[in-house]
């Protein structure tokens, strides 16, 4: 696929009073400007943040001080509490943490996953009532909720209190519970709108504990460190691919170092099942590797597992429903595989992506708990706005991935009255459609796609932070940037460019190629994946290259090592000489 190169440009004046200030190299002050810190008091906290000094107060958010003296009054009465989790990677973390923390203060509390096929997503009629049935009193909803208004009011007349706990966008009309926390209220202040729903079952835990020391409940001695929920909630946090960034960076740099050193059997067991060993997690190990673990029970079982294992004091649990987590995931691997070449088939077949601005794509049969993954993997290979629809008994359930320029929740709502339901964020969303309307909702999404999206919209971008040279690049600048840690949504790994490339050596394997470049008199290792017959690095070219710079081990040594994002030929380029 041809991208665009992007290369920002930092203000110098910026990039030199951070470089005094703060005593970073130019490059780091660089993408530092160029990723909106401009100021030492911006600046300063990104790299270095506290739980203690960063993370706004747990009261500006709406909502809270309803919410803790609601459960407060439940944990004086001994009230039977259900946190009811989503079913998937930050519904059950955060369902998983807050029940911890109940049971941890002498709380009386179970949790609720709904299953995905069976029950679907959000709050359920026959689900409040069986509760109601077992005796629980109030109902805290954690990545979901915000669309319930009609089981909410349901929950009310059965006598069940309700805390909706959730960060999806809310609806024009509020579901009438005990307190809403959710920071896209219109009517709240809390500064960052970015948090996960573990996130925000984490907040609840630090406003409950908060409230609790304010009622002298724990003594002297302050009541539990919260910081050892933090392994559980950085799950949700990076696998659910929110922004990391403000509130979400803050947990996320200290929750990795708690995954890292936890003792909670079910993390054990989910490292051990995942091939982790011992020592420190990278949030590229969560997002590939623990995350989509924990989302597989979800998709292809029960996510009500998930909170069993990571709520257990039993190794020996922990261990069993780990590996059932593994298996659920090779099952979801192999299903995703089979859903995407059938729908690669249709697109391609069809032609649709290279006449259109949007892909709408259906069948009977697609397992639901793969179609998120199925339109992320065709957006990154078409990059075009994606529904992928599976269909069963006249009725079909569909995920949503957008490109940047289109709003899914925003785009879904121009197509709402031929859905039945729909929600979701800027850039993914679900819906439900009776199937005899799906060829109606291809066509207008189209119409939306079209009225949003130009054609440059339609080419893919890398965003370049620097060009450097070769002469500056070696393991001092790779160790650098790792202090830009943790990457992921909305701080991604720096993209670096040197031009007038020569590749003196490639060696091929398989699903990729090894090089050997240089520039000047100096000389680099580098490594691409996925490459085709028409990657230009052949032995002798000279090439213009994007990358990520890396530290590589290998027998004992380390080097700096260039892994190749996207090569062309340089316009200075003599012509490339075939091997041999």
């Amino acid at each position: 696929m041809i991208r665009r190169w992007i290369l920002r440009e930092a203000a110098e004046d910026s990039v030199a009073r951070l470089c005094a200030s703060l005593g970073v190299p130019a490059l780091i002050a660089r993408i530092l400007v160029n990723r909106g810190f401009a100021d030492p008091e911006t600046a300063g906290p990104f790299l270095s943040s506290t739980l203690r000094d960063d993370l706004p107060s747990p009261f500006l958010m709406a909502g809270m001080d309803q919410a803790v003296e609601r459960l407060s009054r439940s944990l004086e009465t001994g009230e039977l509490v259900c946190v009811w989790g989503d079913y998937d990677v930050d519904g059950t973390t955060g369902a998983s943490a807050l029940v911890s923390f109940l049971k941890e203060i002498g709380g009386n509390a179970v949790y609720y996953v709904p299953h995905r096929i069976d029950e679907g997503y959000g709050l359920n009629r026959d689900g409040l009532e069986r509760l109601r049935d077992q005796g629980v009193g109030l109902v805290v909803s954690v990545d979901c909720g915000i669309s319930n208004a009609e089981e909410v009011k349901w929950a009310r007349g059965l006598g069940l209190g309700v805390i909706v706990v959730d960060h999806h966008q809310p609806p024009p009309e509020l579901p009438p519970a005990v307190a809403i926390l959710n920071p896209h209220r219109a009517d709240c202040p809390f500064p960052d709108k970015g948090l996960s729903g573990a996130g925000l079952a984490f907040y609840l835990i630090v406003g409950l504990r908060a409230k609790l020391r304010e009622l002298g409940k724990f003594g002297p001695r302050g009541g539990p460190d919260v910081r050892r929920y933090l392994d559980v909630v950085t799950l949700g946090t990076i696998a659910d691919m929110v922004p990391l960034r403000g509130v979400n960076r803050v947990l996320a740099r200290r929750g990795l170092t708690e995954l890292g050193v936890s003792t909670r059997p079910g993390i054990q067991a989910l490292k051990e099942v995942a091939g982790i060993g011992p020592g420190a997690v990278g949030a590229g190990q969560v997002g590939f590797h623990l995350g989509p673990r924990i989302n597989a029970a979800g998709r292809m079982d029960a996510g009500l597992k998930v909170v069993a294992m990571l709520t257990t004091d039993s190794v020996e649990e922990a261990r069993r429903i780990a590996g059932e987590l593994d298996r659920n995931n090779r099952e979801r691997r192999e299903m995703e595989g089979r859903v995407l070449t059938e729908a690669l088939d249709r697109i391609e077949g069809s032609g649709m992506a290279r006449r259109q601005n949007s892909i709408v794509v259906g069948a009977e049969g697609w397992h639901p708990g793969v179609l998120g993954i199925v339109a992320s993997r065709i957006v990154e290979r078409f990059h075009r706005p994606t529904v992928v629809i599976g269909l069963s008994r006249g009725e079909g359930k569909g995920s949503a991935r957008s490109i940047r320029g289109l709003h899914m929740v925003e785009a879904l709502s121009r197509c709402g009255d031929l859905l039945e339901k729909f929600g979701g964020h800027e850039y993914a969303g679900g819906l439900t459609i009776k199937e005899e309307k799906l060829a109606a909702f291809a066509e207008r999404f189209e119409e939306v796609a079209q009225s949003r999206l130009t054609p440059e919209d339609l080419i893919p971008q890398l965003e370049v932070d620097a060009r450097v040279d070769f002469s500056e690049i070696g393991l001092p600048m790779a160790r650098e940037l790792q202090r830009l840690q943790p990457f992921g949504v909305g701080n991604p790994e720096p993209l670096l460019m040197s031009g007038e490339v020569e590749v003196t050596g490639r060696r091929d394997f398989k699903g990729g190629a090894r090089f050997k470049f240089r520039q000047g008199g100096r000389s680099l290792d580098g490594v691409c994946f996925g490459i085709g017959e028409e990657f230009p690095a052949r032995q002798g070219a000279t090439l213009d290259l994007v990358y990520r710079l890396s530290e590589n081990q290998w027998n004992g040594a380390s080097s700096a090592e260039l892994r190749v994002v996207d090569a062309r030929l340089s316009e200075k380029a003599a012509p490339p000489v075939s091997p041999g």
